[in-house]
């Protein structure tokens, strides 16, 4: 399997995953000593180290953010592969009841080594996390507990 191939398919097992709270699915996408990372912007920065912490991050900023809205739907933009790097950029689409929908334009860097992804990238501009902010500060309020 190709790796953009092996990318999508980790990407849809990402979402059922999502759907079922099933995060071991995703195990075997990822070597043991991983790391999955934020640089930028620096208010959103973080590291993780291992594949069992990768998972336990994708649980944890999923129940804290994206299952606080009514909706969310992922739409890929773009996939580019150099050497052994996917880069994928797309947009999430977050919506709540009584607001206008949340746009996160999204950048994704996958590193793999034999099948298995060794480092995983998010980026995000500075304008995209500004709009972000902005928009939590006008409507936090309606998400869900």
């Amino acid at each position: 399997m190709d790796l953009t191939a092996r990318f999508h398919t980790y990407a849809d097992d990402f979402e059922r995953s999502y759907a079922d709270r099933n995060w071991a699915r995703l195990a075997p996408y990822f070597a043991a000593d991983a790391v999955y990372e934020c640089k930028s912007p620096e208010a959103l920065a973080f590291r993780v180290e291992g594949r069992a912490a990768i998972l336990a991050r994708f649980e944890s900023v999923t129940e804290a953010f994206d299952r606080r809205f009514d909706s969310r739907s992922l739409k890929f933009a773009s996939t580019a592969v150099e050497g052994q790097t996917v880069t994928v950029t797309g947009l999430v689409l977050y919506t709540v009841s009584d607001a206008p929908p949340l746009r996160l334009p999204f950048t994704e860097f996958a590193e793999y080594r034999g099948g298995e992804i060794i480092r995983l990238e998010d980026a995000a501009s500075v304008e995209a996390f500004g709009e972000v902010t902005e928009w939590m500060a006008r409507f936090a309020d309606r998400l869900q507990r």
